[in-house]
C-alpha cells in the first residue's frame, strides 16, 4: 500500500476525485440556498401582522389578604404570522394577557407581563411587557359620608336644607398607604333646579385632600341621600297711597288694590323683617273717571322677588261737572236704564250688627258670600264690591247657636240673589268677676239717676227760661247748666241708658252675685 501510494499517478487521481466532490458539494449548497429563497418567497405572501389593543392585564396573587398596586389596566399586544392562524385568533378573542404575583413577597418587584392561548407559529410583542409593581398587606377601616351637593342648584325661592345619609358610614378597603391618604369619603348629589324634597341613590367616592379619587374598594358602593328643599316665602299684605294730580274738578275718593297680598322670596332672615309693603305709589296723574290702572309692585331690599310682580288698583272718583255734563250724563243713563244685565260678586264678607257687650260672637258660616246683581247696565257698570255689603243682626239673641237671615245692603235700582240666605252664629256669655259686676252696676245706676235728673231742670228751663228760681240757678255748679239744645239731647240719652239696663235685665236669667243686690238697693 505504501509502494502504491508512493506512485505520482496515484496521487493525482486522488486529488482529481477531491476536485470534484469539491465542486459538487458548492453546486449543491447554491441549490439549496436557491430553493430557500424561493421557499421564503412564497410564504411573505401568507404572512400578516395584527395589533391588539386595549388587552386587559390579569393578575394572580392572594386578593384576602394583599393590596397590588402598579399593574397596567391594559397592554398592547402585536401578533405576526400566517394570516389564517392571526385571523383564527383574533376571532376567537381567547388570548390573555397576565402577571402572576403568587410566589413574590411584600414590596417593589419588576415582573414580566406572560400571555397565553395565542398559538406557537405567532411571533408576540407585548407593551409594556416589564412593569413595576408593589405588592402590600390588605387593610379596612369605616370613614362617615358627606353628602356633597350645591345648594345654589334649586329653583329659585326655594332652600336646600341638611342632607340626610343612610347608612352613615361605609368600609373602605385598600393598602395601609391608600388608607392614609383618604380626606373625604362623599356621596355626590344634583339637586338639578329642585323644588321639592330630593330623595336620591348615591354612589360613594373616596378623595384625597386634593379631591383627587383614590383607587379602593367600598362597600356599600351607594348609599340613600335625603336632602330637605323647602319653600322659602311668605305672603304680606300691601297698601297703595295716591301719586301726582288728577284732570281738573276730579277728586280721587278710593284706592282699592284688587290683590290683597303678595308673595317675597328670600332668605329666610330677611323674610323675618317684611311684615307689609306699604306707600306703593299709584299714579293718577290726569285722571278724569274711574278706571283700573297696573302698578308694578317694589322689591324690598334684601328679598329677591316678588308675585304678582305688577297690580291692579281700582282708582274711585268724584267728578264735579258742569250742568251740561251732568244732562250728557242724565241721558246716558236713561239709555243705558233700559239694558238690564246681571254682574256677579264673589267672596262678599259676612259682618254682624247689634252686638251686645255681655257677649261675644263667632261667626261659624258662611264667612263670605257670593251674590248675583240684576239692574240697569249704567246702575252695574257704577257698581263695585265696596257698593254691596252684607251683615246679619244678632241683637236679639242669647247664648246659644243661631241661625239668622244675611241682610244684603245694595243699591235701590238692583235686585241681589244671594248663594247662602242664612248664616250660623255661636253667642257665649261674657265671665266677670262679682266685684267688678258690682262696680259696674253701681256705676251705671249712678249714672241712671244723674241723667234722670238733669233732663227734668233741663226741660223745665229750656221750656220756661223766665220761671226758674234765679237762686236756684246760682247754686247749681257751672257745668250742670246747659243749653236749651243740650237739655234737649240728654232725655234721648236717659232713654237708651234705661233701655240697656232693661235689655240686660231680660238677657240675663241668671244674674251674677253683687248685681242682684246692687238692682234692688237702686
Amino acid at each position: 500500500m505504501d509502494k502504491l501510494m508512493n506512485r505520482s499517478w496515484v496521487m493525482k487521481i486522488i486529488a482529481l476525485l477531491l476536485a470534484f466532490m469539491l465542486y459538487l458539494s458548492v453546486n449543491l449548497d447554491d441549490g439549496a440556498s436557491s430553493s430557500n429563497k424561493i421557499l421564503n418567497r412564497s410564504s411573505s405572501a401568507n404572512t400578516g401582522v395584527e395589533t391588539l389593543t386595549d388587552v386587559p392585564v390579569q393578575v394572580s396573587y392572594n386578593e384576602k389578604n394583599r393590596i397590588v398596586r402598579g399593574v397596567p389596566d391594559t397592554v398592547i399586544m402585536t401578533l405576526e404570522g400566517p394570516k389564517n392562524i392571526l385571523a383564527q385568533t383574533k376571532l376567537q378573542k381567547d388570548y390573555q394577557a397576565y402577571i402572576d404575583l403568587d410566589n413574590l413577597s411584600l414590596g417593589q418587584h419588576r415582573v414580566k407581563v406572560q400571555y397565553r392561548n395565542i398559538s406557537d407559529n405567532l411571533n408576540v410583542v407585548v407593551k409594556p411587557d416589564i412593569v413595576n409593581v408593589t405588592i402590600e398587606e390588605r387593610d379596612s377601616k369605616q370613614f362617615s359620608v358627606e353628602a356633597s351637593y350645591d345648594k345654589n342648584k334649586v329653583k329659585n325661592g326655594y332652600e336646600a336644607g341638611e342632607a340626610t345619609v343612610s347608612p352613615r358610614a361605609v368600609t373602605v378597603t385598600g393598602s395601609s398607604s391608600q388608607l392614609d391618604q383618604v380626606a373625604y369619603v362623599k356621596a355626590i348629589i344634583d339637586l338639578d333646579n329642585a323644588s321639592k324634597t330630593v330623595t336620591k341613590q348615591a354612589t360613594v367616592v373616596a378623595l384625597d385632600k386634593n379631591l383627587n379619587k383614590l383607587n379602593v374598594t367600598v362597600q356599600p358602593e351607594t348609599v340613600n341621600v335625603t336632602i330637605p328643599v323647602q319653600n322659602i316665602s311668605k305672603k304680606v299684605p300691601i297698601d297703595v297711597i295716591q301719586e301726582g294730580t288728577p284732570g281738573d274738578g276730579v277728586n280721587i275718593t278710593k284706592l282699592e288694590p284688587k290683590t290683597d297680598k303678595v308673595k317675597i322670596i328670600g332668605p329666610s332672615d330677611s323674610l323675618e323683617k317684611i311684615d307689609k309693603i306699604d306707600n306703593i305709589p299709584v299714579d293718577v296723574t290726569g285722571i278724569t273717571k274711574s278706571k283700573d290702572i297696573k302698578v308694578n309692585v317694589p322689591v324690598p331690599d334684601g328679598i329677591d322677588s316678588v308675585s304678582p310682580k305688577q297690580i291692579t288698583v281700582h282708582v274711585e272718583v268724584d267728578k264735579q261737572g258742569n250742568e251740561e255734563d251732568a244732562e250728557d250724563a242724565e241721558d246716558a243713563e236713561e239709555t243705558d236704564a233700559s239694558v238690564v244685565e246681571t254682574k256677579s260678586f264673589k267672596n262678599l264678607p259676612v259682618s254682624l250688627t247689634g252686638q251686645s257687650s255681655k257677649y261675644t260672637y263667632e261667626l261659624l258660616s258662611p264667612t263670605s258670600v257670593d251674590a248675583d246683581v240684576k239692574g240697569p247696565k249704567s246702575d252695574l257698570d257704577k257698581l263695585t264690591k265696596s257698593g254691596i255689603s252684607l251683615s246679619a243682626n244678632v241683637g236679639d239673641l242669647s247664648a246659644g247657636e243661631h241661625t239668622v237671615p244675611i241682610i244684603i245692603n245694595s243699591p235701590d235700582s238692583v235686585t241681589s240673589t244671594l248663594s247662602n240666605k242664612q248664616a250660623k252664629v255661636r253667642v257665649t256669655a261674657k265671665k266677670q268677676s262679682g266685684t267688678n259686676d258690682e262696680q259696674t252696676d253701681k256705676e251705671t245706676s249712678g249714672s241712671t239717676s244723674d241723667k234722670e235728673t238733669k233732663p227734668d231742670t233741663g226741660t223745665g228751663s229750656g221750656t220756661n227760661p223766665g220761671t226758674g228760681n234765679p237762686g236756684d240757678s246760682a247754686d247749681k255748679p257751672s257745668e250742670e247748666t246747659d243749653t236749651p239744645e243740650d237739655n234737649t239731647d240728654t232725655p234721648t240719652d236717659s232713654t237708651e241708658t234705661g233701655d240697656d239696663s232693661s235689655n240686660q235685665s231680660d238677657e240675663n236669667s241668671t244674674p251674677v252675685d253683687g248685681q242682684t243686690d246692687n238692682t234692688s238697693g237702686n
